[in-house]
């Protein structure tokens, strides 16, 4: 069996599906599929062209079953865990592997910095790639060795069933938040677009003979909201579940409640928001049954996440930190776990930010991210993110709009920014350099350059690795 939604791929006893997608129309290209011999072609709509089978909403999922088959079903042979939410699925996903591979579970991982199994990389467009090109990869890693696979899971993936067809063993809900408003009508459908990852698709999953756990922080609004839809959802909380919290720039430290009994956790990462993150790893990592000795020992030798609060060296004192955070509670989450004590700022230490908002996005969250930088800083960096075909002026006009103070100063040119930011801060300042985070390019019209926000702080006089 050979599958495809793309004509340039299509031999002689193909299937062929033709999709809408956002720049090119797969109808378009039937034509071209039966000329080269396609066997049998699904659409979205009928183009009126004999023995083109529309399957209207249901040829995505077609597609995806399919796509299982073609590479023989991997995910009904590996365990699979699925991460979905707002903020923090890149860190939760490295977390998870991270566990599961000190306790002997050979683990690849899938989401925004591409997939990861045995020190092999693949690059992927989207966090959570298309149906075809996700089997394949599943199939890969498990000839290779894997016995399980963390993966983010996006709402545009659910929405436009990528992930249809995977066996789920686990699901995990971390928060939501107002975020691709571009692309969902409301936030509400951003939601059960979410849910849908515990509802539809374990139902499928128990069909394929899986026994999926699933897991909700319900801390969270919406996570608490999942776990009032889905009865078999268990919930988390760092209200409930994690005691004697403790922040450093070298790492945090708690204590976390697993399995009716309290156990001390030091994990190098930084930020109080973390232990979100660390403790839906935790609860992941249970549910395959690592025991929580094992599970929270592990956790002091954690490497971090590239591009997620990564620290990039000063030999001035001053703590400069490159974060990914895009998105309005994202920033909004790492400015609060960087606040400093009323001592520190009695002697004057201060947090300076630079960030800007990708273009072609959604331009909703940018007053929203300029009101919370201003708000959270000492002074910003307003910069360029990825403006691709906008105007950065516009861009960053549009995030001056929410602001109401005058802490803040415009700087299109993201490298300058960056350099003034560092170039300003003295001993004992933060440096937030957000937005872009582990991405080693610049997106400028249609073009893509290259730019790596921590290699610019490491060129500024005074810094090094």
């Amino acid at each position: 069996m050979h599958v495809t939604a793309n004509s340039n791929e299509v031999v002689k006893g193909s299937i062929f599906f033709a999709l809408q997608g956002a720049k090119f129309d797969g109808h378009s290209f039937i034509q071209d599929a039966i000329a080269k011999g396609a066997a049998k072609i699904y659409a979205e709509r009928d183009v009126g062209i004999p023995g083109v089978e529309v399957l209207g909403a249901q040829t995505r999922k077609k597609l995806a079953e399919f796509a299982s088959e073609m590479y023989g079903h991997p995910t009904r042979e590996l365990k699979m865990i699925g991460v979905t939410g707002t903020c923090g699925k890149t860190t939760t996903t490295y977390l998870t592997q991270f566990l599961l591979e000190a306790s002997g579970i050979p683990t690849a991982r899938l989401g925004t910095n591409g997939g990861f199994f045995k020190g092999q990389h693949i690059s992927t467009n989207n966090t959570t790639p298309d149906p075809l090109s996700l089997q394949k990869w599943f199939k890969e890693v498990k000839d290779q060795g894997a016995e399980a696979v963390v993966m983010e899971v996006s709402s545009h993936a659910l929405d436009q069933e990528r992930v249809w067809g995977i066996a789920w063993d686990e699901g995990c809900f971390l928060n939501l938040s107002p975020e691709h408003m571009d692309y969902h009508p409301t936030l509400d459908h951003y939601f059960e677009t979410k849910a849908k990852l515990f509802k539809e698709h374990v139902t499928a999953s128990k069909a394929l003979n899986k026994t999926p756990k699933l897991f909700s922080n319900v801390g969270n609004t919406y996570g608490f909201r999942l776990k009032t839809l889905v009865k078999e959802v268990v919930p988390f909380s760092i209200q409930t579940d994690i005691r004697n919290l403790k922040n450093s720039p070298t790492g945090i430290q708690f204590e976390v409640f697993l399995e009716n009994s309290w156990y001390r956790v030091e994990c190098p990462l930084f930020g109080t928001f973390q232990s979100e993150n660390i403790l839906a790893a935790l609860e992941l990592a249970l549910g395959v049954g690592i025991s929580p000795v094992a599970a929270t020992a592990s956790l002091a030798k954690f490497p971090g996440v590239p591009g997620r609060m990564e620290r990039v060296p000063n030999p001035n004192g001053v703590y400069i930190f490159v974060d990914y955070a895009h998105k309005s509670e994202a920033l909004e989450r790492v400015l609060m776990a960087l606040q400093f004590s009323e001592e520190d700022k009695a002697n004057g230490h201060r947090i300076l930010t630079v960030f800007g908002c990708g273009g072609d996005r959604d331009r909703t969250k940018r007053p929203v991210m300029g009101e919370i930088a201003t708000r959270l800083s000492d002074f910003v960096y307003l910069t360029s993110d990825n403006p691709r075909t906008e105007d950065p002026q516009q861009i960053l006009g549009e995030i001056e709009k929410g602001i109401r103070t005058k802490n803040f100063k415009i700087i299109p040119d993201r490298r300058s920014a960056i350099r003034e930011a560092i170039s300003s801060a003295k001993s004992g300042d933060i440096v937030l350099i957000a937005g872009k985070g582990h991405e080693d390019y610049q997106i400028i019209g249609t073009q893509k350059f290259h730019f790596d926000d921590r290699e610019e702080a490491q060129k500024v006089p005074g810094t090094f690795w």
